[in-house]
């Protein structure tokens, strides 16, 4: 019975050693690779082949910091171990296999073959950069810098013109013009009045002039063609005097357009001639605009100036295609377009001449229209001879040479021979 004791003893204390020396298998996570690193640079001096065991992939790391360190951390061969196959403290570590051999070895993290390289050189390229900027600006500081925004550029209209040289004439956009104007006459009008295409009395040689014209009747008003809100811009900035002039706002009812956004106007009928109309009355005779203008700001004999100009530009036209100015482009110089926008300008101030001297108010506006449409279809060439007496009469006002200057003696002196109240003999001299 005792020894039967002592084997079940001793076959337990063997069960039990048994379980000691062979614990449950887990896995183990990669070593991390900057403690090893840490732990194997303690040793200073000691010489470690690269492709050995001991090589680290951060054997070049020092130069590029944190974010190098991290690629060659995340380039580091994945060793994973089992609890059971960890050697003991007196055995050596067992060699891991190079993840990379010496014919194809991983170039070092501060060379210039490395991803961290490149990261380096794209950020020396963006400080140098940077420092370039900053020098540039601290030798421009105190000057005037060129606009570069084209648009908040004033224009003048000698490059206006210059721009409706260029300017290609879509001879489909004329032909749909000319098919509109067509449906809507009567059979009666189209006998007499004709084709759009052949304006009576007009001469041939001035047909791509009146193209131009009937072409610009037919395009839109469109903000993002620059030449086309510079134009506006400049006009609205010089009257108003204000430098900011966005594309939508109330600002533009100070003009006399009826809603924030010009557009709604302006395209209705004339479209982009409406603004050229407009553009050449302001470039060549803004004094006279200048008084229209705050004429139209009156309390009183208030008007809406920009729906006025489109309505006038309307008339103009219709004019034009009746033939009525027909002898006026011919006998002109500068063909069909400066002849419209000259008669513009004259019909224009017979509208401010006869809204100003007989007292109007809005209730007048459709007799002075009547007033200047019947000018224009009787004789044109009178609203323009009125816009040169205007013209000239104006610059007689400001005349310095109409004025009269008298000396004026303050000093308090009695004239020579007289007595002071005037009831005197007047000396021998004076009689």
């Amino acid at each position: 019975l005792t020894s039967v004791s002592t084997a079940k003893a001793a076959a337990k204390s063997a069960a039990s050693s048994a379980t000691k020396a062979k614990p449950a298998s887990r896995i183990v996570g990669r070593e991390d690779v900057i403690d090893r690193v840490v732990r194997d640079g303690g040793a200073q001096g000691s010489d470690r082949d690269t492709d050995g065991p001991a090589a680290s992939p951060l054997s070049g790391v020092g130069v590029g910091g944190l974010a190098q360190m991290r690629k060659a951390y995340n380039g580091g061969a994945p060793t994973w171990t089992r609890s059971g196959e960890e050697h003991s403290e007196g055995e050596s570590e067992p060699e891991r296999e190079t993840p990379n051999p010496p014919g194809n070895r991983r170039p070092s993290v501060g060379s210039a073959d490395a991803p961290g390289g490149d990261l380096a050189d794209e950020w020396a390229e963006i400080e140098a950069r940077t420092n370039e900027i900053r020098e540039k600006e601290a030798e421009d500081r105190g000057r005037i810098r060129a606009n570069d925004d084209i648009v908040t550029t004033p224009i003048s209209f000698q490059e206006v013109n210059q721009w409706l040289l260029q300017m290609p004439v879509d001879q489909d956009v004329i032909q749909q013009f000319k098919d509109d104007m067509m449906e809507r006459k009567t059979f009666c009008c189209m006998m007499s009045r004709g084709s759009v295409s052949d304006i009576p009395g007009l001469d041939r040689k001035l047909a791509r002039d009146k193209d131009l014209v009937l072409f610009l009747k037919s395009v839109d008003f469109d903000f993002n063609e620059p030449t086309h809100f510079r134009m506006l811009r400049t006009a609205y900035t010089k009257l108003t005097r204000n430098k900011v002039c966005p594309m939508i706002g109330k600002h533009w009812e100070v003009l006399g357009f009826q809603h924030t956004d010009p557009r709604t106007d302006i395209n209705r009928s004339g479209r982009l001639l409406n603004v050229l109309h407009f553009f050449f009355f302001f470039s060549h005779h803004f004094d006279i605009l200048k008084s229209a203008y705050l004429l139209a700001q009156d309390t009183e004999q208030n008007f809406p100036l920009g729906c006025v100009c489109i309505n006038l530009t309307k008339m103009v036209v219709e004019t034009l295609i009746d033939g009525r100015l027909s002898r006026l482009c011919n006998s002109s110089e500068k063909g069909v377009f400066d002849t419209t926008c000259r008669v513009f300008s004259g019909a224009l101030f017979h509208f401010y001449y006869r809204w100003k001297s007989q007292k109007r108010t809005i209730r007048d506006t459709e007799l002075t229209f009547k007033e200047v449409r019947a000018l224009l279809e009787k004789s044109p060439k009178k609203l323009i001879d009125g816009l040169k007496r205007g013209i000239e009469e104006q610059k007689a006002k400001t005349d310095p040479g109409r004025f009269e200057f008298t000396d004026l003696d303050f000093t308090g002196r009695r004239p020579q021979g007289g007595g002071g109240g005037g009831g005197g003999q007047p000396s021998a001299a004076q009689a």
